[in-house]
């Protein structure tokens, strides 16, 4: 229901806890083990570079350098193969126009979608649901 009212993926979290400082959704999620809430915001096309993250150790996954996350975030992923696979071949396909058009769309709106998307009324409710992304 959030990714649909156009929250914003890439916010880092305020800190309130230190041990979640500057971290985002993402990788919190990952931390956390929750592989569905993991799987719908990279669908959603959230971020996967951390402008908090500073990594001397090199890129946290293997051949994904622009993967710029926090490295404990992976610390947990490590440890169940699957869940690491589907993460890696995921972020190593490439995105179709469809995909790209969305993040675009979301990135550029700024406004909840659902907003938006009411003052369409004269677009078909094939192309609002499109926009919507209720199909995901």
């Amino acid at each position: 229901m959030l990714i649909r009212h156009n929250i914003q993926l890439d916010v880092p979290s305020n800190g309130c806890q230190v041990y979640v400082k500057h971290y985002l959704p993402l990788e919190v999620a990952i931390g956390l083990q929750n592989y569905t809430v993991v799987r719908m915001l990279l669908r959603a096309g959230c971020s996967v570079v951390s402008r908090h993250c500073v990594n001397d150790q090199g890129p946290p996954l293997p051949d994904l350098p622009w993967v710029q996350l926090h490295t404990e975030a992976f610390d947990y992923i490590r440890h169940d193969p699957e869940e690491l696979s589907w993460f890696t071949s995921f972020l190593r396909s490439p995105l179709g126009l469809r995909e790209i058009c969305r993040r675009c769309i979301r990135r550029c709106l700024g406004t909840p979608l659902a907003t938006m998307i009411d003052k369409l009324q004269h677009v078909p409710t094939v192309l609002r649901n499109y926009i919507a992304m209720n199909d995901m």
